[in-house]
């Protein structure tokens, strides 16, 4: 017999990987401190912004905007930041999904080193592979695109939409299928990935105004049409494309907040009107900024939520 169709090394995660978030936040905290602990399940943090130390497995690291972390279950970690703040976004999460085993709902506090009475709970050890691996601080090229990533996996579960447990299983399965990439193109990545990341950094900081793509293209050091081209490659879209998902990214965040209306998002990311942005959002969305913020039913934790939990 032949080989299947499309067999390749990364077939077999399919076969068991289902991603399940069960808590996430996006917080912004003064100096503060966790002791040491171990976890049930893995644990992703992304500095956004802000100087701290974290130590995972024995291994100590100055963290700093930009980093990313990956606590894998039963792993000693100690997480530290520094003044005045750190920004910080995280999940916790299981990459194998057991029903009912999966949606237990507490948090493990810092110097809690023996799991003994929660051993059922355990997350089940990894089939062998590089994905097992992953510990502690990750290089990655396409670091910022990981962040954004955890960013949207956040919105996603604040928000509730229908279905967002699948979506929010989508989106962390491209985050690891893009960090096993980074390991097989090896260390060094893209020879134009640092200022492709910078590039996109740009437009994702500034979403809230028009970037002009020269700008943008020198930032990478490239002429314009040849970022476009190379933009378009690592990314998997164009940049303005790149742009107006990080808005609406945005504006899904601001509306998780639900502080403010929809005229005052509108004003904040500089669209013209509230219909430009209506606009914009259903052809990213495929519905109105009025119907995702008022279908929210959140099934998970969520830090900083203002409205109730479901169940």
């Amino acid at each position: 017999m032949g080989s299947i169709p499309g067999d390749a090394p990364d077939i077999p995660l399919l076969e068991w990987m289902r991603p399940y978030l069960r808590h996430c936040g996006v917080s912004r905290r003064k100096a503060w401190k966790i002791q040491g602990r171990k976890l049930l399940d893995f644990l992703v943090v992304s500095i956004d912004e802000g100087l701290g130390r974290f130590t995972v497995a024995g291994k100590t690291y100055e963290a700093k905007t930009g980093d990313l972390f990956w606590i894998p279950p039963d792993t000693f970690h100690e997480m530290e930041g520094f003044a005045p703040d750190m920004l910080v976004s995280y999940i916790h999460f299981d990459l194998i999904y057991r029903r009912p085993i999966s949606h237990w709902d507490f948090s493990i506090p810092g110097g809690t080193l023996d799991l003994s009475e929660f051993a059922p709970l355990m997350h089940p050890p990894l089939p062998p592979g590089p994905l097992g691996e992953l510990c502690g601080r990750i290089r990655s090229p396409a670091g910022g695109r990981l962040a954004q990533r955890i960013h949207e996996a956040c919105a996603e579960a604040t928000m509730g939409q229908p279905y967002a447990a699948l979506r929010v299983s989508g989106i962390l399965t491209d985050l690891v299928a893009q960090l096993l990439r980074d390991r097989a193109r090896g260390p060094e990545g893209s020879s134009q990935a640092p200022g492709l990341e910078k590039a996109a950094a740009r437009l994702q900081s500034e979403c809230q105004r028009e970037v002009p793509m020269a700008e943008v293209a020198a930032l990478a050091g490239l002429s314009v049409s040849h970022f476009r081209k190379l933009f378009h490659e690592w990314f998997g879209m164009p940049p303005r494309e790149y742009h107006r998902r990080a808005r609406i990214q945005r504006a899904k965040g601001f509306m998780a907040e639900n502080r403010l209306n929809l005229t005052e998002i509108a004003d904040q990311l500089g669209f013209a009107n509230v219909h430009s942005f209506s606009r914009a959002f259903r052809e990213c969305e495929g519905m109105s900024p009025a119907a995702w913020r008022r279908f929210g039913k959140p099934q998970v934790r969520v830090e900083g939520r203002e409205r109730p939990y479901a169940g």
